[in-house]
């Protein structure tokens, strides 16, 4: 094994916090075996941890392809395809939160891909909730941001947009029957 040295400094580079470092080390063993799946998913890794998640994608989705039928590459790559969807939804969102029913059916689209993709992503469920009430669907909003609650149930910032979504549809409901 041609690379089992540049791995092993890969390692060692991330024992010590150093992702950068871990990243070379890794690029270098994939350049000694090109073919190695293993490889590749570990460095897609890195660099999902580093932040850097074309390069995350990139990897991961050569690794799916050199070992398709390995479900850990697979869930991987749907997991980081997830984050990525997540991510454009969420700019569009930002970007069109005055008119966002001109952007709707892609936000929702990407957002629903995105739980698909990797059904305990949180973040793309409450950005599909935020969505919702931003369309004023209170309804749906509230139902998805259940599913992100029970999935951290934990995170008090979930339960106060939970409850902030509740005054939200009730004062709605108040503007529109007077």
């Amino acid at each position: 094994m041609k690379s089992y040295p540049y791995i092993q400094e890969a390692y060692k580079a991330i024992l010590h916090g150093d992702y950068e470092l871990a990243v070379f080390w890794f690029e270098t063993a994939i350049e000694k075996e090109p073919d190695n799946a293993e490889i590749h998913y570990r460095c897609s890794i890195t660099y999902a941890r580093n932040g850097k998640l074309e390069q995350a994608l990139l990897h991961a989705q050569k690794a799916a392809e050199l070992s398709p039928d390995h479900g850990e590459y697979i869930m991987h790559l749907g997991s980081l395809e997830a984050k990525k969807l997540t991510a454009g939804a969420r700019l569009l969102i930002e970007a069109s939160a005055s008119n966002l029913s001109k952007v709707r059916e892609d936000v929702l689209a990407q957002l629903k891909k995105s739980i698909e993709l990797d059904p305990l992503f949180t973040d793309a469920y409450v950005w599909l909730s935020i969505a919702y009430a931003e369309l004023d669907e209170y309804i749906l909003a509230i139902a998805v941001l259940k599913e992100a609650i029970s999935l951290e149930p934990q995170n008090d910032q979930l339960t106060q947009l939970l409850q902030d979504f509740h005054k939200r549809m009730k004062s709605n409901k108040n503007k529109s029957s007077t």
